[in-house]
């Protein structure tokens, strides 16, 4: 089958379990058989607007879901404040694990997550933060997070400079290094050789 994910904001049809408004987004969370008929679906978050960007399935048959969130209740504990990275750990019904806020006072938005091959967890996307869990900012730059298997943070990164720089996808390499790709608007600190406005950046 397959597993998706992104924003709910019905409270009709095949969404059920709504926490906020219909201007307040959760994650939506929907899997479904091998020919798209839906064998559950899970509405996560508060009342605030939650944006669910990026699903994995475990090597356990659970699932690995990350993006962010506002809300402050419901699901979501432990905000650090405005948007935070929201990675939720599900069983294999859906149900949550664990949940963790990543994240420092300004926004963080996490856009790409995958289970490493030590069972762990990588994750990218954008930090406007400098304190909380992030550290080292250049101003507006990729974040890239190592969780552990039960998702304490292991080690942080911002990448970056001075202007807007942002994350899309990251991988495990053969290596058990990791390569994240996105786009660059800096010029400086750890971007070199800029062509114009917006370029790719691969790390």
């Amino acid at each position: 089958g397959y597993i998706i994910a992104g924003d709910g904001q019905s409270i009709d049809g095949d969404v059920t379990g709504l926490h906020g408004t219909p201007n307040s987004p959760d994650y939506w969370v929907v899997k479904v058989d091998s020919i798209g008929t839906i064998q559950w679906q899970k509405c996560l978050g508060g009342v605030s607007s939650d944006h669910a960007h990026s699903v994995q399935q475990t090597t356990d048959g659970g699932y690995i879901v990350a993006g962010d969130a506002y809300s402050i209740s419901g699901d979501v504990t432990g905000n650090h404040g405005g948007i935070d990275y929201w990675i939720v750990r599900l069983d294999s019904a859906g149900n949550i694990v664990w949940q963790k806020c990543l994240g420092g006072t300004i926004n963080d938005y996490a856009y790409s997550i995958q289970q490493t091959i030590d069972g762990d967890y990588i994750v990218t996307g954008t930090t406007f933060s400098n304190n909380g869990d992030v550290t080292g900012n250049h101003g507006w730059d990729y974040w890239v997070v190592k969780l552990n298997s039960t998702g304490n943070l292991q080690w942080q990164k911002c990448l970056g400079g001075t202007s807007g720089d942002d994350a899309y996808s990251v991988r495990q390499t053969a290596d058990g290094g990791f390569i994240v790709a996105g786009y660059a608007r800096s010029n400086d600190g750890d971007v070199t050789g800029f062509h114009g406005t917006e370029d790719y950046w691969i790390v």
